[in-house]
């Protein structure tokens, strides 16, 4: 003989609180996962936004020195070149050889850029040699 399982509404109520509580959870975790998600962007779009204020900066920078060494195009040797250069570079610029390195400070970043300059009238006077983000937070503001 078979036996006859009847589930009354009370079972009917559980399971229908059980499948209520789940949903609600997995409506809870869309949220906290969405709202990290827009904090991963936002703190990423602020970063790009810095780099690219150090970006303009350098290259405003560089105009200055292209102008410093278009200025300097007329004399005569590589030596007198390089010390009338040297001369006319701002204090933050250092002239070793013909590597000119400065530094772009902003909050917490510093973009440290190097060029190399040639006694040349092409608009090819001044290469970019090194450009390089360096980021200066210390350990402890890290979160895990």
């Amino acid at each position: 003989m078979k036996r006859k399982i009847a589930l009354g509404p009370g079972a009917a109520s559980l399971i229908l609180i059980v499948v209520a509580l789940s949903l609600a959870m997995m409506a809870m975790l869309t949220i906290i996962g969405s709202r990290n998600d827009y904090s991963l962007c936002y703190r990423s779009a602020s970063m790009i936004e810095k780099v690219y204020e150090l970006n303009a900066a350098s290259e405003q920078r560089l105009a200055e020195l292209d102008g410093i060494v278009a200025s300097a195009l007329g004399e005569e040797n590589e030596e007198l070149f390089l010390k009338k250069i040297q001369g006319s570079l701002p204090k933050d610029m250092t002239l070793e050889d013909d590597l000119v390195s400065w530094s772009e400070p902003l909050e917490n970043r510093t973009l440290e850029c190097t060029v190399r300059i040639r006694k040349t009238n092409d608009t090819n006077r001044i290469q970019w040699v090194s450009h390089k983000l360096k980021v200066n937070e210390p350990e402890e503001d890290w979160e895990w």
